[in-house]
């Protein structure tokens, strides 16, 4: 993050371990260098009746730790393919915040497992390299906005032990057990591949060739 030239960076927070173990990071770089500044920023979908409660939650997690906490009220109903949906909801009021503040750097807590959740659900789809490459530390979302995903390389159980340490508590998200969603199902998925050798790792690593492969080609491409 200190490799940035920017001062000022968003922190999308959703409440789950992951992006908890982030604001604790964020937080502490504020306090090492003044001249950093972090604004935390939740998205209350309305999916869900627990929605506003949940949002309120979060907010005081954070306060307790002398954190302010701001939330984002998506007004669009979302009645399908709710995820992807979400998703694109989340960035778009990400964005138009960022614009507000004049900042380019979003940061988010996605990690490995996020990252080989990821490549299934695009391996279900019949992706090629490129969409086989999953997810990049940076990417563009739009043409002065970057992600930034510090997390990538970390496992979340290393997140989660962060989390409670720091804040002792933090929301679950009811759909990481719905099995209408791909990602869900591929969730419990992984046990059952690691039982027969597919390990984490070697997901990963597979994911990184096919990642330089993308690169290369691109590169080759371009010229």
């Amino acid at each position: 993050i200190l490799r940035f030239k920017t001062d000022k960076f968003l922190v999308a927070v959703s409440g789950g371990p992951d992006s908890l173990a982030l604001t604790a990071m964020c937080k502490a770089l504020e306090s090492n260098n003044k001249k950093k500044k972090f604004y935390y920023i939740h998205i209350n979908h309305g999916i869900r009746k627990s929605s506003h409660t949940e949002s309120k939650y979060v907010k005081k997690i954070l306060k307790k730790q002398h954190i302010s906490l701001k939330i984002l009220v998506n007004k669009k109903k979302i009645l399908n393919n709710i995820q992807h949906n979400a998703r694109k909801v989340r960035y778009s009021l990400l964005n138009k915040e960022c614009k507000k503040k004049r900042i380019k750097i979003i940061l988010t807590g996605h990690h490995i497992d996020d990252q080989i959740e990821t490549f299934f659900i695009r391996l279900s789809r019949g992706s090629g390299v490129q969409g086989l490459s999953a997810m990049s530390t940076t990417s563009l979302l739009d043409n002065n906005i970057k992600i930034f995903r510090p997390f990538l390389t970390e496992r979340k159980k290393n997140l989660i032990f962060i989390t409670k340490k720091i804040f002792g508590t933090y929301i679950v998200d009811p759909s990481n057990n719905n099995k209408k969603f791909l990602r869900s199902n591929i969730r419990k998925l992984l046990p059952l591949l690691k039982k027969y050798g597919i390990d984490d790792l070697q997901i990963v690593k597979s994911i990184d060739n096919l990642r330089s492969s993308s690169k290369t080609i691109n590169i080759y491409f371009k010229e």
